[in-house]
């Protein structure tokens, strides 16, 4: 009896012991030192070349990209190769071109993107002569003296292009970079992976989102690609100050290994930045339907509206798994935004695109 006694007093012990173990693991896992959330993103160690790099080079290569998609110059294939790989020191930032990266290296799907700049310079050898009819590539007027280039369907090169780019480069890098930082295992990696994610928001460090501000700025000091659509299309759901004010917070949160907050930093982003998307979709597909002015008196006005819309609903594919969208209706919004626009601009009532304004609008509560 004695014996049997002291096994189970020794099992209690255990017991007692392995309990307060874990209770005390569990309150030093709970206890966070008070930090500091900054007004910029300021932080000493933060860096993002890379991807602040790659908004940059998108943005010189739109630049070139506009010269043909407006008829005023024949585009070069070597000099398209060259912005996509950078080779042969195709930027005028010579920074760029010393970087050490390029945009064929991160983005998905490359070829799809790559195909609309092939045609584009394709296209852009005729100088704005040849006349795009449905199924088949060309020049169709955008204002009483301006043209865009567009492909068969009529979607316009430059915006397939851009907004390819917004989707499978920026998004789908950010998406994949801040859902690694849930999962790396030392703060200094989170913090990498984190900041990348915020270069490719494309913001300054001390963004506002009520300021304006000036094309003419350097482009550190102004907003891109997705920044500039924080206020374009997203200050009616206040994208801005959400997405940044989430990565502030996020990245204060990162430094004092507070995990919980940090995840729902992550998740604001996520779902925020989807938004986004979404209500510049929404604002594409909706705006040839309305009768706006100037878009009913030229086709290639609502082309490039509907092509914008495109480029955005592509975006949709590198969505989280959080995503609010189902297969279901991201494969509807797929199916109607590739029909020829020559198709869904010449129904009456635009059935297809009021269905894809349905499901933007009660999938993202716009």
């Amino acid at each position: 009896m004695k014996n049997k006694y002291f096994k189970h007093s020794a099992l209690v012990a255990l017991a007692v012991l392995s309990l307060a173990s874990c209770k005390k693991d569990k309150v030093e896992e709970e206890v966070i030192a008070p930090y500091d959330v900054p007004k910029t993103y300021n932080f000493s160690d933060a860096k993002y070349s890379s991807s602040s790099s790659r908004v940059r080079m998108w943005l010189e290569q739109n630049t070139y990209a506009g010269t043909g998609n407006t008829g005023a110059a024949a585009l070069s294939t070597t000099k398209a190769n060259d912005f996509w790989n950078n080779t042969n020191n195709p930027f005028t930032d010579a920074t760029l071109n010393t970087s050490g990266v390029n945009i064929a290296g991160k983005i998905t799907d490359g070829p799809t993107y790559k195909a609309y700049f092939d045609g584009l310079v394709a296209t852009s050898q005729s100088l704005g002569a040849t006349v795009a009819t449905n199924g088949s590539a060309g020049f169709v007027s955008r204002t009483a003296t301006g043209k865009i280039a567009v492909d068969a369907k009529g979607v316009e090169y430059t915006q397939a292009i851009a907004k390819g780019l917004m989707g499978s480069l920026f998004f789908k890098q950010a998406v994949d970079l801040l859902i690694a930082v849930k999962a790396d295992a030392t703060i200094e990696l989170q913090k990498q992976h984190f900041d990348e994610a915020f270069g490719y928001l494309a913001v300054p460090v001390n963004y506002d989102p009520n300021a304006t501000y000036a094309n003419t700025l350097p482009a550190a000091e102004r907003p891109l690609a997705w920044g500039g659509y924080l206020a374009e299309r997203g200050k009616d759901i206040k994208a801005g100050e959400v997405i940044f004010n989430a990565f502030l917070k996020g990245r204060a949160a990162i430094g004092a290994k507070d995990v919980k907050v940090r995840d729902e930093q992550i998740n604001i982003i996520l779902e925020k930045w989807e938004q986004l998307a979404a209500a510049a979709a929404l604002a594409y597909v909706t705006s040839p339907t309305t009768g706006d002015v100037g878009l009913g008196l030229w086709p290639g006005a609502k082309f490039h509206a509907l092509s914008e819309g495109w480029g955005f609903i592509a975006t949709f594919k590198y969505r989280p798994a959080t995503s609010k969208l189902s297969a279901a209706n991201f494969t509807k919004l797929n199916d109607i935004i590739n029909t020829s626009f020559y198709t869904l601009l010449n129904e009456p009532g635009y059935p297809k695109l009021v269905e894809a304004q349905g499901i933007l609008k009660a999938t993202y509560g716009l």
